[in-house]
């Protein structure tokens, strides 16, 4: 088995490398999603992003590709890529999405919502965009311009070098992180949150990934989303007694929406077809209920969470103590 070279496979960024790495995204981060290819979305503007991903905690990944031994000028393109699509919002996203894998705008959106939290939570994207950037080797200009960035400005940028392999008639890629380095990952993540405490939430554009740890009755609940936490108070509160008046009247009373199902159908079917305008951002397994009907609600949390916490916790009957507290996420 001996090392070759793109040119001398044939081999083409778009046609072969971005097709290869577009199918299996894994082979570079296992937590990246695939958003868009050749994504060009821009006004005024003919430039495409070769790949454009989102990871778990909804930060878009630009991933540029070259086949040179030398990496050209990809960090400079993808720092300008980098800018152009920091002010994505979460519904240009969905729609990007869609066009890319035929999706309706709502299964999009509930793609990507189960992609970046388990209690289906995209409010917002990060302003902060992580770059990839991979190519059969880079230049000292290419490698030192990357080092300046991420050790100086704490900008998340990673390199990866490509290289061809014939094996008999196979032809194999070797897929190697050179920057940074994996054993170095852990030093610098910290070394950039040392430096960067203090602006943390400015960091993630806003987003506070807060956690919380309640304590329901006998039940523990630890590592619990915003939206979680209020979630399971509002359910194990009704459960307890607490009436959908006395619940409505803490929580944005206006926000509640009460449905009726028929005959087999659930919840959500009953909400899709009374209000089939409606965006389905509701939490449909409440099993909150009273003669109006099943209620469903939006899923409360963001900067309002603890206040909506400490709602519930008021009302909660003395059979069952309530506490919670906020825990690093």
């Amino acid at each position: 088995m001996g090392a070759t070279t793109f040119a001398a496979l044939e081999l083409r960024e778009r046609d072969d490398l971005q097709r290869l790495l577009r199918d299996d995204l894994s082979v570079l981060d296992d937590g990246l999603l695939l958003i868009a290819e050749e994504y060009g979305d821009f006004a005024g503007s003919q430039r495409r992003i070769d790949l454009l991903a989102l990871d778990r905690s909804a930060q878009l990944v630009v991933i540029e590709l070259k086949r040179t031994a030398d990496g050209g000028h990809v960090e400079l393109q993808a720092l300008r890529y980098a800018a152009m699509v920091s002010t994505m919002t979460v519904d240009h996203l969905i729609a990007t999405h869609s066009r890319q894998h035929g999706t309706t705008a709502e299964e999009s959106r509930r793609i990507l919502e189960e992609w970046v939290s388990d209690e289906g939570e995209l409010i917002e994207l990060s302003s902060r965009v992580r770059l990839i950037l991979a190519s059969a080797d880079f230049s000292t200009e290419v490698t030192a311009t990357v080092l300046w960035l991420t050790q100086e400005y704490g900008l998340d940028i990673s390199c990866y070098r490509l290289v061809p392999y014939l094996l008999g008639e196979e032809t194999l890629l070797d897929i190697q992180r050179i920057i940074p380095l994996p054993e170095a990952t852990d030093f610098q993540i910290q070394q950039r949150v040392k430096g960067a405490a203090s602006a943390a939430l400015v960091a993630t554009g806003g987003r506070d990934f807060t956690k919380y740890a309640l304590r329901v009755g006998d039940r523990s609940f630890e590592g619990t989303s915003k939206q979680g936490a209020v979630k399971i108070l509002v359910t194990a509160l009704h459960a307890a007694g607490v009436p959908v008046d006395a619940l409505r009247e803490n929580i944005e009373s206006s926000r509640w929406i009460p449905v009726r199902p028929q005959d087999g159908e659930t919840v959500e079917q009953a909400f899709r077809r009374e209000h089939p305008t409606r965006k389905s951002h509701y939490w449909f397994d409440l099993e909150v209920r009273d003669d109006d009907g099943a209620w469903v609600i939006p899923r409360f949390g963001g900067t309002r969470t603890e206040q909506y916490l400490a709602e519930l916790q008021r009302l909660a009957p003395t059979s069952l103590p309530v506490t919670w507290q906020a825990v690093a996420p």
